[in-house]
């Protein structure tokens, strides 16, 4: 028998949810109860339906991107010091190779939420955020597209090969073939008001209130509606 994991979450009006995972396959399967009596489970299937799926990816996604920019801003300790600086380097490799990963990782999630995905029928859309995000929101796309995705034109990540010789030298002149190689770690705006948290969590909002007009609109649209189909009532 596989090795099944529990987790059991609380769910509003006395419904509660225990999710079962197969370590082994990964699968993974929900039971429902309220007030510890067993329900039944009906799966439902619409356009709707799809968007709301779709929303819930994105929301889940924004939220793995503010859980990696807290673990950034708990150990982004060498960041820029002089007003209008925002972009890090730092010697600590250590600990900044792995802020670079988890920068990776929150721009990577944040700019697929605007793009189309296989399997998703719904992506955000720049004209629906605030206009003061909007600016820092083209930044952190451009850094996912020419640094996290994809080495770009914008040149965020380069190699430069440089020959290296003294300027004065008796006899044969010694040399050396460096590669000189420039890739940032993050950049992290100087803005107590427009952080990318802050940028996350209104982008964030954007798809939460997509979830709850959905998940509003498919009650009232498709299962009252359709309620002796589900239930069997009249």
């Amino acid at each position: 028998m596989s090795d099944i994991s529990r987790l059991s979450s609380p769910m509003t009006d006395d419904f509660s949810a225990t999710e079962h995972v197969d370590t082994k396959s990964g699968l993974a399967y929900r039971i429902y109860t309220y007030k510890r009596k067993l329900c039944r489970r009906v799966l439902l299937e619409s356009r709707l339906c799809s968007q709301l799926a779709g929303y819930s990816l994105i929301e889940k996604d924004l939220r793995s991107v503010l859980i990696w920019l807290g673990e950034i801003e708990s150990q982004h300790k060498d960041g820029p010091s002089r007003k209008g600086e925002h972009f890090a380097r730092s010697t600590n490799r250590a600990t900044y190779n792995i802020i670079k990963g988890l920068f990776v990782a929150a721009l990577t999630f944040y700019g697929k939420c605007f793009s189309k995905c296989e399997g998703r029928p719904v992506k955000l859309e720049r004209a629906q955020l605030d206009e003061k995000y909007r600016p820092l929101h083209d930044e952190c796309i451009a850094y996912r597209h020419n640094f996290a995705a994809h080495s770009g034109a914008k040149k965020l990540e380069h190699v430069e090969i440089a020959l290296v010789s003294p300027f004065k030298h008796k006899g044969k002149v010694p040399f050396k073939v460096y590669r000189e190689l420039f890739q940032p770690d993050l950049f992290w705006p100087s803005s107590e008001e427009i952080t990318l948290t802050s940028l996350a969590e209104h982008v964030r909002s954007i798809a939460t209130s997509k979830i709850e007009f959905l998940t509003e609109k498919i009650q009232r649209e498709e299962v009252i509606p359709n309620a002796q189909t589900y239930w069997g009532s009249k």
